[in-house]
């Protein structure tokens, strides 16, 4: 191919454009006549000898194909370039409205909470940016600037152009409504009239190109770049989209769908689509979203039996499903406008609709709604074997609109809510123990409609409880109280935790924990230990704990206790009728029988790959020919110790399929079942099969529940209340305890339990006087024990008289005695609360010496 010089290539590009005036052609036949043109000329110089076409071999061509006309070269005059510049319509509507528009939506999120975000990321307002960036840069820059890259901005400005335009064309009636009423329809008109002045402006720089040909090329180049970035940028999303709109419709195609997102998605994308709702600000989606939206509606329109868009609440159990993640351990959607809410500044406060408020899930996180202060003050008896902690929260609410503030918390093993307090108006309130049903009636009533100041605890699980409070008032802050009971457990006595939530934590928040014991005794968690020091007659440990530490198990209080039989004991019961005031506990050896064999069910998700590594040491420890294993990947499939250690742990698995093939063969083989698991936030679907498995038959099924990794279960949640769920153990770095815990299933063993009985007075009651949480530990067993106490009524009775909270008994503290009266209830006498002693109990050495004593002042009496 023949090389031509800058000169040839210059004069050609006169000529053919002189050509085209002289033949009286303009626009599109104008350019194809250069085309034809420009090509012959190319064919007759490859004839020439020579290996460049110059200036005077170009002359000759010209005077060959066109000898009548000899034009000369001319410089470029100045009513070209204006003519490129294009006036005041190019420069309004292709550089200073769309530049203008930008920094609106960015800074105030207009469109962006009403329709769809144009600009949820910063790399979206590069991208919108560059429309009247390469605008301004055709009409004013520099004129010797290679043909090509002139090309290439147009072609970019175009297509982006065009796409937002095609986006905001299906509400271009209320732009015109806007422009009428109000005068602000040009703000979303402004992409489409983007559009056509960023055409206007590439057409008239190709018509004033040297080289028409090199523009075009640069032109096709400049569109396809756009389209890449318009792929990289929402490519993943509307993919996510589309699969996500598949999974939520249910039938055949749903689990293809989620295997699909399992193996590729935008986390972002599947985040924003649990916050989704179908009223009010929550309506507004991301730029995918709009399109599945314009997209389903098209296809309904047509009767094309498209899906609708996934409702918010199947969007979070395919968010679990996928990341294996529960939606609410996530932070947020920062907003929907691109720029950070740092940048924008306070503009405008979005409006959150809380659809769960006064219901039953902890849902979506709410936003502005912060926990700003914790503190945990406890006491822990060697004697009682005992531990009482209270745990002060108070939340703060940065919006302007009254939230609710919603968690779950998991207390010590075998724990129980003994107390509970909100302040109103800086004085402290009492709660009323009473059934599930009457205190979340009286909650829903004062918060939900009456728009009071009620907090309530409820059981939702093996020793978890969800809390609620509403109203956390605007630009305010609630505080509340949580008094928990709980035996110690070998010595241990586990702080409680936050597993799931509705808030935030806020910047610099610290929990400030603060125990006291009868005897030394230490704070363990993972990254550290604290030991506790001399206080008075007692020992005593301040420690402050990370905000990351709310959220973890393992802070775990440690006491040596003395070695033997545990001692007898005895308390006052102030709750028991007057025949009945002393309570006595005294300890007795319990043989548990070996089982033969173990059904194990291992929970398949992402979440239990760190638990891996322990589950497999904690089995290979066992005989493998006592373990049935069965391994919950949305089915239920039995597996070897080999195919579990080549398992890989993917996604969010749905438990329930295997929790129920291991009950049935649990249920064959009499064989109790270790469910080994981390968060399960899909909601049962078969909950009535799976309770019909526990509640029917004449040997009942008993599912030793562990936690491998903490958070939210679904599962337990639906079938904690039937008795067959007992907690394992927690998990811990090394899993030891999981080791010795299937160890001792697997063999007879002596553990120690409790007889209890009752007298009128203390004068003949043996062993040591401990403080009244005993009574509170009975009732609590008591009330959850039908063996004890057969009748539900009775058990609902007796632990609202003791102020717990089971899972037949609920608490509540509403702002004013008549709503009490109103809603039949009795708040609880701050006397009959229970405190942390000021001082801490009497040690045993103590005890025994007081003990003895009066057993020798009575004997000399008698004699």
């Amino acid at each position: 191919m023949k090389q031509w010089t800058t000169q040839a290539e210059k004069r050609l590009a006169e000529y053919l454009r002189d050509r085209a005036a002289r033949e009286g052609l303009e626009g599109e036949d104008a350019a194809e006549l250069r085309d034809d043109l420009a090509r012959h000329i190319h064919e007759e110089a490859e004839q020439t000898h020579g290996e460049t076409i110059g200036l005077m071999q170009l002359e000759n061509l010209l005077g060959r194909l066109d000898a009548g006309y000899r034009p000369q070269p001319e410089k470029p005059v100045a009513g070209r370039k204006a003519a490129v510049a294009g006036g005041f319509w190019n420069w309004t509507f292709g550089v200073v409205l769309p530049l203008v528009v930008l920094l609106i939506e960015a800074l105030t999120s207009f469109c962006g909470s009403v329709f769809f975000s144009p600009a949820p990321t910063l790399w979206h307002v590069a991208w919108i940016a560059a429309v009247p960036s390469g605008n301004l840069w055709l009409m004013k820059g520099s004129p010797d600037t290679r043909p090509g890259l002139k090309g290439a901005a147009a072609g970019f400005a175009l297509l982006t152009a065009l796409f937002y335009a095609v986006l905001f064309l299906p509400i271009i009636h209320f732009s015109i409504v806007a422009i009428i009423f109000l005068g602000l329809g040009l703000l979303p008109m402004t992409p489409l009239l983007s559009a056509v002045i960023s055409w206007r402006i590439g057409r008239a720089a190709r018509r004033e190109s040297a080289d028409p040909r090199g523009f075009r090329t640069g032109w096709r180049s400049g569109a396809l770049a756009a389209l890449l970035v318009m792929a990289a940028l929402e490519g993943p999303a509307i993919w996510t989209r589309a699969c996500l709109s598949a999974a939520t419709a249910g039938g055949e195609e749903a689990e293809t769908a989620v295997n699909r997102l399992r193996s590729f998605h935008s986390e972002r994308t599947l985040l924003r689509a649990c916050y989704e709702t179908n009223r009010g600000a929550g309506r507004a989606t991301d730029i995918s979203g709009w399109i599945v939206h314009l997209f389903n509606s098209s296809s309904q329109l047509f009767n094309r039996g498209v899906a609708s868009v996934s409702e918010s609440e199947a969007s979070r159990d395919v968010f679990f499903r996928v990341t294996g993640k529960p939606f609410n351990s996530m932070k947020p959607p920062s907003g929907t406008a691109g720029l950070p809410m740092a940048l924008r500044g306070n503009t405008r406060e979005e409006f959150e609709f809380d659809d769960h408020l006064g219901g039953d899930d902890v849902a979506i996180r709410l936003k502005h709604l912060d926990l700003a202060d914790s503190r945990f003050d406890g006491h822990v008896d060697s004697v009682s074997r005992i531990g009482y902690g209270e745990w002060t929260m108070v939340f703060k609410n940065g919006s302007q609109q009254t939230k609710e503030a919603r968690c779950q918390v998991r207390l010590p093993r075998d724990g129980r809510i003994s107390r509970l307090t909100l302040w109103v108006n800086g004085e402290p309130r009492e709660a009323a123990f009473s059934t599930v049903s009457k205190v979340k009636a009286a909650y829903k009533s004062v918060a939900v409609v009456q728009q009071r100041d009620p907090v309530l605890v409820n059981m939702v699980g093996p020793d978890t409880v969800m809390v609620q409070c509403f109203p956390v008032p605007a630009r305010g802050e609630m505080k509340i109280r949580l008094g928990i009971t709980a035996p110690l457990d070998n010595g241990q006595w586990e702080l409680p935790h936050v597993i799931e939530r509705n808030f935030g934590l806020a910047k610099g928040l610290g929990h400030a924990v603060w125990m006291q014991g009868d005897r030394s005794f230490s704070l363990t968690y993972p990254t550290g230990k604290s030991d506790s020091a001399p206080d008075g007659g007692g020992q005593s440990l301040s420690a402050e704990l990370t905000r990351e530490r709310l959220m973890e198990p393992g802070n775990t209080i440690t006491m040596g206790l003395s070695a033997g039989e545990p001692a007898v004991v005895w308390c006052e019961d102030r709750f028991a009728k007057a025949d009945e005031h002393v309570l006595v506990r005294e300890p007795r050896q319990v043989t548990r029988k070996a089982a033969e064999k173990l059904v194990v069910v291992i929970d398949g998700s992402l979440s239990m790959e760190t638990a891996k590594e322990r589950v497999l040491k904690a089995l290979a420890a066992q005989d493998s020919s006592r373990l049935q294993l069965i391994l919950a990947d949305d089915t239920a499939r039995r597996v070897t110790l080999a195919e579990l250690e080549k398992h890989r742990f993917t996604g969010g698995r749905d438990n329930e399929p295997a929790l129920r093939e291991g009950i049935r063969l649990a249920r064959e083989s009499g064989a109790p079942v270790v469910w080994l698991h981390g968060p399960q936030a899909v909601k049962v679907s078969r909950g009535e099969a799976l309770l019909q498995l526990l509640e029917r038959g004449t040997e009942h099924c008993m599912i030793h529940d562990v936690e491998a990794v903490a958070g939210p279960n679904r599962l337990t949640e639906a079938i904690f209340r039937t008795g067959c769920v007992s907690r394992g153990p927690s998990p811990t770095p090394s899993g030891d305890n999981l080791t010795l815990f299937l160890e001792d299933l697997m063999k007879e063993r002596t553990e120690t339990g409790w007889n209890w009985k009752r007298q009128p007075v203390a004068d003949d009651a043996s062993g040591q006087k401990v403080w009244d949480q005993l009574a509170r530990l009975w009732a609590s067993r008591a009330a959850e024990d039908p063996a004890m106490v057969p009748s539900d009524i009775a058990r609902t009775e007796l632990a609202a008289r003791y102020q717990l909270v089971t899972p037949v008994s609920g608490a509540v503290v509403l702002e004013t005695q008549q709503q009490y009266e109103d809603h039949g209830l009795t708040p609880a006498d701050g006397d009959e609360t229970p405190q942390i002693p000021s001082v801490p109990e009497p040690s045993t050495g103590m005890l025994v010496i007081l003990t003895t004593s009066a057993a020798l002042m009575r004997r000399r009496r008698s004699a």
